[in-house]
C-alpha cells in the first residue's frame, strides 16, 4: 500500500513545523514549513470527481520553502510562491514563524499536487509540488489576481518588462480605414505573424518565386531584343532555385523575459492579465516547484513554463 500515481489529493496534516536550510555560499538560513500529510481523496480528471483514497494508507511530506532569493530584485531575499499558498491554506498573515509552527492544524483539509521527484539521488519517487485550499479547483486553476496582488506583480516586474519592452511607433496622422478586399492581405498592424497568417505569407511568397521562375524560362527562349544583348541564355531555373525558407533549429531553452514577452504576444485577447499572471506562477510551480525562484530556474525550464502557459492562455 502507500502513494501510487501523482496527481492531486485531498490531505490531513498529521505532523508539521518549521525547519532552516543555510543558503549555499551565504552566512544566513531560509525558513521552511514542513507538513506531514494524510491523504484522503484522489481526483480523477477524467471524471472529474474526488475519490477516496484512505484504503492506500498514503502518507507524503511537503517541504515549502518560504523565502528565497528573487533575481528581479537583485538576488533580495523575498517571499517565494509557496509562502503564498501556506498563507492562504493555514489562514496565516506571514509576520511569524513562532505563529505558524505552533498553529493547530490537526482539522485542516487541504489539497497537494504530487508530481515526480526528479533529483538524482532522491530516494522517494513523489514530491509535492503545490498546495492549495481544500475547496480550490484541482489541477490548472486559474484564480484572478485582486487589485492589490496585481499592483505588487506589476511592481516586481516592472524593471524586466521595461527592459524588454517593445519600442512604441512613431505616431502618424489618422487615416481613414479602408475596407480589405476579401482575397487581399491585410497591411502589417505592427503584431506578429499567427501561424495561419505565416503560412499563408509563406505560400504567397512561393508562389511569386515560381512565377518568376517560369517568367525566367520564358525569357530565355525568347531572341535577344539588340545585336548587343547578350546571346548567352540565363541559366535554366531548376527546383534549387526556388527560395525556400530554412528549417529553423527546435528551441527548447529560453529567457524569463522572452518566455513572458510570447505569453504577452501569444495570449488570447478575451483572457484578462490577473488570470495570465496566475497561471504563469502556476506553471512555474508545476515546471519548477513551488520554492522555485528567477534565480534558479534554468532557461530549458523557462521554455516549459512558457509552453505549458500558453496551453490555457494561448490564442490558439
Amino acid at each position: 500500500m502507500g502513494l501510487d500515481r501523482i496527481g492531486t489529493f485531498r490531505c490531513k496534516p498529521l505532523e508539521w513545523g518549521i525547519d532552516g536550510k543555510k543558503k549555499k555560499g551565504t552566512d544566513y538560513t531560509l525558513p521552511w514549513f514542513n507538513v506531514r500529510v494524510f491523504l484522503t481523496e484522489f481526483y480523477d480528471p477524467k471524471e472529474g470527481e474526488w475519490f477516496d483514497y484512505t484504503g492506500q494508507e498514503a502518507e507524503i511530506t511537503a517541504f515549502l520553502c518560504l523565502y528565497g532569493a528573487i533575481k528581479a530584485k537583485g538576488g533580495d531575499i523575498g517571499p517565494t510562491l509557496s509562502m503564498d499558498q501556506v498563507k492562504k491554506v493555514f489562514n496565516w498573515d506571514g509576520r511569524s514563524l513562532v505563529q505558524l509552527a505552533n498553529g493547530k492544524y490537526d482539522e485542516f483539509g487541504f489539497q497537494v499536487r504530487i508530481g515526480e521527484n526528479t533529483y538524482e539521488a532522491a530516494t522517494y519517487p513523489y514530491q509535492v509540488n503545490w498546495i492549495d485550499a481544500y475547496d480550490a479547483e484541482p489541477g490548472q486553476q486559474l484564480r484572478k489576481l485582486d487589485a492589490a496582488e496585481l499592483k505588487d506583480l506589476d511592481k516586481q516586474f516592472a524593471a524586466l518588462g521595461a527592459k524588454n519592452a517593445t519600442p512604441k511607433p512613431i505616431a502618424t496622422a489618422a487615416k481613414a480605414p479602408v475596407k480589405a478586399h476579401p482575397a487581399r492581405v491585410p497591411a502589417d498592424d505592427g503584431r506578429p505573424d499567427t501561424p495561419a497568417e505565416k503560412k499563408a505569407k509563406l505560400a504567397a511568397k512561393s508562389a511569386k518565386n515560381l512565377k518568376a521562375a517560369a517568367k525566367a524560362k520564358k525569357d530565355a527562349t525568347s531572341p535577344p531584343a539588340t545585336k548587343t544583348m547578350s546571346t548567352t541564355p540565363p541559366p535554366k531555373p531548376s527546383s534549387k532555385d526556388a527560395v525556400v525558407p530554412p528549417a529553423k533549429p527546435e528551441v527548447t531553452a529560453c529567457t524569463m523575459g522572452e518566455a513572458w514577452n510570447e505569453i504577452v504576444q501569444l495570449h488570447d485577447p478575451t483572457i484578462d492579465d490577473g488570470t495570465i499572471a496566475e497561471v504563469w506562477h502556476s506553471s512555474i510551480a508545476e515546471i519548477a516547484g513551488p520554492d522555485a525562484t528567477s534565480e534558479t530556474i534554468t532557461s530549458e525550464q523557462w521554455y516549459q513554463v512558457k509552453e505549458l502557459t500558453l496551453q490555457s492562455v494561448g490564442k490558439f
